[in-house]
C-alpha cells in the first residue's frame, strides 16, 4: 500500500523561522565582515560617517535650505530633504555607542522572536500542541512582542535623540513628544495585534488542556 508523508504539525511557522533566522544570521555576518574588512558602519561600528533624522518633523520645499533654529556642529554636516538628516563625519565613541544603541534593539528583538518561536516549536513537537507547556511558551513570546517592542521603541528614541543632540542644535524640539510617538509606532498596530492574538490563543489552549485533564481523570 501506498502512503502519504504526513506533513509536519509546525509548518509552515517552523519553515519561515528557519529562513528568519538564517537572514538574521547573513545579516550578523555581513555587519561582522563590513567592520572588520570595510569602511561601513551598519551598527556604528567601523570607519564610516554616522547620520541619522530629526524624527517625526518634516519641512516644506521652500524651507529645504538649512531651517532657522538648526545650526551644525563643527565636524558635521546638514542636508535637508523634506527632514533635516545630519552626518557626524568623525563621530567619536560615544556618538558611536549611541548610533549601535538605536539601532541594535530591532535586531535583538527579533532574535528573541526567533529563539521563542524555536522553542515554541520545539515544545509543540515533544508534548504535543494542546497542553500547558505549549500554552506557557506562548504567552511568553506574546509578551515578548508587546513589552520588546515597546522597550526596543523606547531605547532607540532615547539613543537617537541623544545623538542629534550631539551633532546638531535644534530649537522648537521636544523630545518627549518623539519618545511618545515612537512607543505608538512601535507597538501599533502588528505587534500589538500579534501579541494579543497569542495571549488569547495560550488562554485557549491553557482551557482546552484543563478540559483533556478533567476529562481523563472521570475515565
Amino acid at each position: 500500500m501506498l502512503t502519504t508523508r504526513r506533513p509536519t504539525m509546525t509548518e509552515p511557522l517552523e519553515t519561515v523561522t528557519t529562513i528568519f533566522g538564517g537572514l538574521l544570521l547573513a545579516f550578523l555576518v555581513i555587519v561582522i565582515a563590513t567592520t572588520v574588512f570595510g569602511s561601513g558602519s551598519l551598527l556604528g561600528f567601523g570607519h564610516g560617517d554616522i547620520c541619522t533624522t530629526q524624527p517625526y518633523t518634516t519641512y516644506g520645499s521652500s524651507q529645504w535650505a538649512v531651517p532657522a533654529g538648526v545650526a551644525a556642529h563643527p565636524g558635521t554636516s546638514i542636508n535637508v530633504n523634506g527632514t533635516v538628516q545630519v552626518c557626524a563625519e568623525h563621530p567619536g565613541i560615544g556618538q558611536r555607542v549611541l548610533y549601535t544603541i538605536g539601532k541594535l534593539p530591532s535586531t535583538l528583538l527579533w532574535a528573541c522572536v526567533l529563539f521563542l518561536l524555536w522553542r515554541l516549536i520545539r515544545t509543540a513537537g515533544r508534548t504535543g500542541p494542546f497542553t500547558v507547556p505549549v500554552a506557557t511558551a506562548m504567552r511568553r513570546l506574546g509578551w515578548l512582542i508587546i513589552a520588546g517592542s515597546a522597550a526596543a521603541g523606547v531605547v532607540q528614541s532615547l539613543a537617537l535623540s541623544q545623538l542629534l543632540r550631539t551633532i546638531v542644535t535644534l530649537q522648537d524640539w521636544s523630545p518627549g513628544l518623539d519618545l511618545g510617538i515612537a512607543v505608538v509606532r512601535a507597538v501599533l498596530p502588528i505587534p500589538a495585534l500579534a501579541g494579543a492574538a497569542l495571549l488569547t490563543f495560550a488562554r485557549i489552549i491553557l482551557v482546552g488542556a484543563e478540559m483533556d485533564d478533567e476529562i481523563k481523570g472521570t475515565v
